[in-house]
């Protein structure tokens, strides 16, 4: 507009338009250059971190980033692993310790070993040797690679076979192991954790898309009052009477019809509001540091408050319909606590941590005292199994808690106690040993056993090492069947110091219970039953004796497979396996609570209420993310779960989906739940897509479970672009989750223990889930609504002003001559009206936080992008022309009628009557935004009359200064201040404009009521509280009173 008003001599100054945008261009550039350069300095941090690599057989220190397929690497203790590598060196003997935190969420210690090829080679000759690693390309998946290392010595040649055992994966972390080296086989995009984050493009908020929509509009409308304008021109001049003190009229040629389109462009252009941007950034980056102010997501244990990584999306927050959640470190705390077991029918549990064992009787009768002397048969091999078949490990001395002087670990008496929580700090006592496993399940059941007696002292590649209190006891390790997610279960094979072989196994009841062939299965079955249904994750414990040809010739078998390499070696593996675990002894079933996190069943409880629907992805096995969703409430007590699990078949999802929907349809008023797993999961996205979207948006809660990361994202994506286009959130805490928090509209990342990618990842970050409640309903919907206040605020006032201007061509023949003068064009918004609506921006709360924690429902308010509908786009539209109408015309009228309008009876000229116009109008949008705020602070206040303080200096100043802008302003605002009728005309407009939108608003107060009555007929509508009583009791209902808000 500044050029084109340069080359067509327009009336109204270049600097008019140039100023306004310069502006704006310079505050978003500040604002965005900003954001980019913190996230180049996380960037410039992580690649250009030191790696020590063996180039040559010479050390060399180099950066992250100029690490090569190749190159030996070392990583020392709690140092991130750069690229994935196999390990060839540890300085722990044949093995090391690793957290995979930001690869699949356990923060748990992981043992990788390294290839019995190279097991005993010392680093020199390692660094020495001619080898080569030959791996397949690079997946995904990351529990797949399989790879061959061949050493060539002279005219030797020996081969190894590479396993996922075997690789260190990049973003993981090693731990209790002093430094390790191996060879990188995949650098930068090709590793497993690349490959699994996906690269997204920029993501816009749902205001800004409506944002975006709304000023094409007004485009239209400004071409169209271009047009319109120009065509009524034409008319106007055909009209005119030749004058001869005129002189010659004007001819109408293609030149003068260019320029008065242009003019008229340049006249009208600010009713589209440039400025919006810039008070729209603003407004969003001040606004997201009030994020991180909040004092109730500030986590003091760790001194951290909340993060607002980019401000682009904070309404986002308010308009979740759907959100999708990681289950470990984000619903739960990844901490294992030993609850209860059963030995030979008999359920047993531990008081408090501390030693206790207590008998259940059936009778409800205190049994008589067990002694530990006296455990024997099942009993004696079930402690000891627990002891034995695991992966645990002894941490090294200088992480274990001080010794002191040992207690008795074992009370001789065994009673009926309630369970109660304890404190994390309580299960380990300073006395015993501290453990580190990849299982945590394995490290609770293991300290549980050692705080009953029976302490590992000792676990090598050879021998266990147990302790009791009578007896020191020496167990030869002679085979591990490992644990995978298809066998479900984990053996050892150990002799004793008298010759015996013993075999034992545990494992889900699924892949356990079909080889027992003795024991207590019935009574078992049901403690299994009644576990789970306490939100217990079970493991079933049995065992075998073995002679030593029976071993050897099972164990040949395993050999034979394990030298297979290509894709039947795991099938092969698996059918030893079997023989080797078949006719087995039932000893009974393990009890452990996976802990949630503060209040997450009152959060997810809540957030159900407010309308939005949660899906549960994670990696974990179907039994624990089951046993977790009916723990949190996730899934509610009556209902009914749809499983689809183990289908590889796309035709057989097919058809097991139909009928599901089939059933939904049928039975709509039954509360159903979708499990599905990740194998079931690829087949239905190849087939069924839109199948699954349609049973799982039926469900009232949905759980995917063993997901790798990309299927977590293709889950995100495949509600996101159903056919309403649903609002979706994801959170979760671990580079596992990085793609799915990618993928939805707005991510959150939880601020975890180990590593931090996801929170960098996310669009917000906190430290507990609890925290997403306030998160939500309070800042997600205080952000909706300013943001969508603010917007049609602005469209509107833009109205109010430029109206005149077009309803002025009425009077002077539409002849483009400007109402207003420059000045009043160029300050209107970036100066007299911006700062209201800046405030009200960023500190309007139409309900404060307490209420609208109290009432989620309230939430639904905003829903579906209300405040920024095409409806009430259309009601600020009419509002703006209607005020503008009722102010041009009546000053108009006024002047008409009395045109010694003024004090000194002097007539009314044309810059006495725009500067009137103007008044009243800018008087008139900040009042509007007074009216329209409910919560007045001192500060919004304030920036009101600061805004018409300014206006009247700033005018008096201009014009009693005598400068000549676009026109003669010169004494006209202190003649207009001075005439009482000028003041009588202003009252009079302003009540006349106000009294509609009083009235409006008045009417829709209404609306949250509606609501409220609503949830008040409802049965089902159940107060978020405080209360923990109330949450255990999720029948308990409570209605609302009307006069709540």
């Amino acid at each position: 507009m500044t050029i084109i008003a340069v080359f067509i001599q327009s009336s109204i100054s270049p600097l008019t338009s140039a100023l306004p945008l310069s502006f704006v261009i310079l505050v978003t550039a500040c604002k965005q250059g900003y954001e980019d350069y913190l996230r180049y300095k996380i960037d410039k941090r992580d690649n250009r971190r030191s790696v020590s690599v063996i180039r040559n057989k010479c050390k060399q220190e180099i950066y992250c980033e100029q690490i090569i397929v190749g190159d030996l690497v070392k990583v020392s203790r709690d140092e991130d692993v750069p690229c994935d590598i196999v390990l060839l060196y540890s300085e722990t003997p044949d093995c090391c310790y690793v957290t995979t935190s930001n690869l699949d969420g356990e923060t748990n210690l992981k043992t990788l070993h390294v290839p019995k090829v190279v097991s005993t080679m010392s680093l020199t000759d390692i660094v020495a040797m001619q080898a080569t690693i030959t791996c397949q390309e690079p997946l995904a998946n990351l529990y797949i690679f399989h790879g061959k290392l061949e050493i060539n010595d002279g005219d030797k040649t020996t081969n190894g076979h590479l396993t996922i055992e075997n690789l260190l994966l990049r973003g993981s972390r090693l731990k209790d192991t002093e430094y390790v080296v191996g060879c990188a086989v995949y650098t930068g995009q090709d590793t497993k954790l690349s490959l699994n984050s996906k690269i997204v493009s920029n993501k816009f908020s749902t205001a800004e898309k409506s944002i975006n929509k709304y000023l094409i509009i007004y485009v239209m409308i400004l071409l169209t009052e271009v047009v319109m304008c120009t065509i009524l021109k034409l008319y106007v001049d055909t009209l005119q009477v030749w004058e001869r003190y005129l002189g010659p009229l004007p001819k109408v040629n293609f030149c003068t019809l260019i320029k008065d389109i242009l003019s008229f462009l340049v006249l009208f252009n600010y009713i589209v509001p440039i400025s919006l941007y810039v008070t729209i950034e603003m407004q969003k980056f001040l606004g997201s540091i009030f994020f991180g102010w909040d004092l109730d997501m500030y986590d003091k244990d760790n001194d951290q408050p909340a993060l607002a990584n980019s401000s682009d999306l904070n309404e986002e927050l308010g308009q979740v319909e759907y959100l999708f959640t990681d289950k470990t470190g984000t619903l739960t705390e990844n901490l294992m606590v030993f609850r209860r077991c059963s030995v030979n029918g008999n359920v047993y549990m531990e008081k408090d941590c501390d030693g206790n064992l207590h008998l259940l009787p059936s009778n409800g009768n205190e049994t008589e005292a067990i002694k530990m002397s006296s455990w024997e048969g099942e009993i004696w091999h079930f402690m000891i199994s627990i002891s034995l078949c695991h992966l645990v490990q002894i941490a090294p001395s200088s992480l274990r808690p001080k010794v002191i002087a040992r207690r008795t670990l074992f009370r001789e008496s065994f009673r009926l106690k309630k369970v109660t929580r304890v404190n994390s700090s309580l299960m380990m006592h300073p006395d015993l040993p501290e453990y580190q496993a990849a299982s945590a399940d394995e490290k609770a059941l293991v300290e549980a056993s050692a705080r009953c007696g029976v302490v590992l002292q000792k676990n090598t590649n050879e021998h266990i090492h147990i302790k009791t209190d009578n007896s020191n006891l020496i167990f030869q390790k002679l085979e591990i069947l490992e644990f995978s997610s298809e066998r479900k279960r984990m053996s050892v094979i150990v002799k004793d110091t008298s010759g015996d072989i013993w075999l034992y196994c545990k494992g889900a009841d699924s892949a356990v219970m079909p080889l027992i062939t003795k024991g207590e299965t019935q009574k078992t079955n049901a403690h299994v039953a009644d576990f789970s249904m306490r939100g217990l994750r079970t493991l079933v414990v049995a065992y075998k004796k073995m002679n030593q040809s029976e071993y050897e010739n099972l164990i040949h078998n395993i050999e034979e497979a394990r030298q297979i390499i290509g894709a039947e070696r795991e099938t092969h593996i698996t059918c030893a396996y079997n023989l080797m675990e078949s006719g087995l002894t039932l000893l009974g079933v393990t009890a452990v609570e996976d802990r949630l996190q503060d209040k997450v069943e009152e959060t997810l409880e809540c957030l159900r209420v407010a309308g939005i629907k949660i899906w549960v992805l994670t990696g974990d096995k179907a039994e624990t993310a089951e046993n977790i969703a009916f723990l949190c409430g996730h899934f509610k007590k009556g209902t009914e779960v749809l499983r689809l699990m183990n289908e590889t078949s796309g035709q057989a999802c097919l058809l097991i989906l139909t009928s599901f929907e089939r059933k939904i349809k049928l039975e709509p008023y039954k509360q159903y739940g979708l499990i599905i797993d990740g194998v079931s999961v690829a087949a239905t996205l190849r087939n069924c897509p839109e199948l699954l979207k349609s049973v799982g948006m039926a469900c009232e809660a949905v759980v995917c479970c063993r997901l790798t990361p990309l299927q977590k994202s293709e889950i995100v994506h495949l509600i996101k672009t159903a056919r309403n286009q649903p609002h979706t959130a994801a959170i979760g805490d671990g580079g596992n989750d990085v793609s799915m928090i990618q993928e939805a509209h707005v991510g959150i990342g939880i601020l975890g223990k180990e590593g931090r990618q996801a929170s960098m990842s996310a669009d917000f970050a906190f430290t507990k889930f609890k925290y997403l409640r306030k998160a939500l309903l309070v800042h997600g919907h205080w952000y909706y609504l300013r943001i969508s206040i603010l917007t049609q605020f602005f469209f509107y006032k833009n109205v109010v002003f430029i109206t005149p201007q077009v309803l002025f061509g009425i009077h002077n023949g539409f002849s483009t001559q400007e109402l207003y003068d420059g000045m009043f064009l160029m300050t209107f918004n970036l100066i007299f009206t911006s700062l209201p609506i800046l405030m009200y921006g960023l500190l309007e709360q139409n309900y404060n936080a307490k209420k609208l924690m109290e009432h989620p429902y309230l939430y639904k308010l905003n829903k579906n992008n209300y405040l920024m509908s095409r409806s009430q786009f259309v009601i600020w539209m009419f509002l703006g022309m209607w005020h503008a109408c009722i102010t041009y015309f009546t000053v108009f009228a006024i002047t008409s009628i009395n045109p010694t309008y003024l004090y000194d009876n002097t007539p009314v000229g044309h810059w006495v009557f725009s500067t009137c116009i103007f008044h009243i109008v800018t008087l008139l949008v900040n009042l509007q935004i007074l009216l329209r705020s409910v919560y007045w602070t001192i500060p919004f206040v304030l920036s009101v009359l600061l805004s018409e303080l300014v206006f009247f200096v700033t005018t008096l100043g201009y014009s009693g200064l005598n400068i000549k802008y676009d026109g003669d302003m010169y004494g006209v605002f202190q003649k207009l201040l001075l005439s009482l009728s000028f003041w009588l005309l202003t009252i009079f407009i302003i009540i006349t404009c106000l009294i509609l939108d009083y009235l409006w608003l008045t009417y829709n107060t209404y609306r949250p009521l509606k609501i409220l009555r609503k949830n008040e007929e409802s049965p089902q509508v159940i107060t978020c509280s405080n209360d923990d009583d109330h949450r255990r009791n999720s029948s308990q209902t409570v209605i609302m009173a009307c006069n709540a808000i």
